[in-house]
């Protein structure tokens, strides 16, 4: 729920807003229950960020460190399990041609890969649109951390089919023996969430993680388990995020 800039761009629907909208849906009780909880885990993992990680999670049969960071305050949203989980994905492939959509992971650790972001503006990112990357080339590994769900979606006009076009862009550009790694926050674009579930663009393999409880908690769970979570637009906050990869002609056989 945001609201389209009149020129472009996006950005967060304001908190009164959506303070407005929560209370109607819910009444002023649980909202204020809400805030008093996300306050009360905000301080709690605060003195965490220091060491930049607390706890652990199971994905795959691997153990990820959760990730507390003080950038978006990573332990009260999905970047705590996204971030660790993509991140590992990278650092195991030194040396690839490598392009990150959306700028993410350098916000948690400096990174040396390509990265393309419409709006962002900053160091070692190039500023164009996924669907106009031109020259770019191919790569043998993409990742996108919560960004395609944004697309076409956030801005204005909104235009629910560029993120699917996105998506393909993107896949195009996977090397034949390469892959392209997403994460999905679901409930935050239904359009999307229904284009992935129906395979639109067929994925290798897909995988999913769904918050266990209000805090710092996630556990792996069936990608139909995760489909149908609630979104959190009052915190901006997934409930389940799907992990879903695409391979190159030549790795998909």
């Amino acid at each position: 729920m945001t609201e389209p800039e009149p020129g472009g761009g996006y950005q967060p629907q304001g908190l009164a807003g959506r303070v407005r909208e929560a209370r109607r849906l819910r009444g002023t009780r649980a909202v204020a229950g809400d805030f008093a909880r996300f306050g009360g885990r905000l301080l709690a993992g605060l003195p965490r960020t220091r060491a930049g990680s607390h706890g652990s999670f199971e994905f795959d049969g691997e153990s990820y460190p959760y990730l507390f960071h003080l950038y978006k305050h990573s332990w009260l949203r999905e970047r705590a399990v996204e971030v660790p989980v993509v991140q590992r994905i990278v650092d195991r492939q030194p040396g690839a041609r490598l392009l990150e959509a959306g700028n993410v992971l350098s916000h948690y650790r400096p990174q040396r890969h390509l990265v393309v972001d419409k709006y962002e503006q900053a160091d070692g990112v190039v500023n164009r649109d996924i669907l106009d990357m031109g020259e770019i080339g191919s790569f043998d590994l993409i990742v996108a951390i919560s960004t395609l769900e944004h697309v076409g979606w956030d801005e204005h006009p909104r235009r629910p089919e560029r993120a699917l076009e996105a998506l393909r862009e993107l896949r195009a550009r996977v090397r034949p023996a390469g892959r392209l790694v997403i994460t999905h926050p679901v409930g935050y674009n239904p359009a999307f969430d229904q284009a992935l579930r129906d395979g639109a663009v067929p994925f290798s393999r897909a995988a999913a993680l769904r918050r266990a409880g209000g805090g710092t908690r996630w556990r792996q769970v069936p990608v139909e388990e995760a489909w149908g979570a609630p979104y959190d637009f009052l915190l901006y906050s997934a409930r389940a995020v799907v992990i879903a990869e695409f391979r190159g002609e030549a790795a998909a056989q």
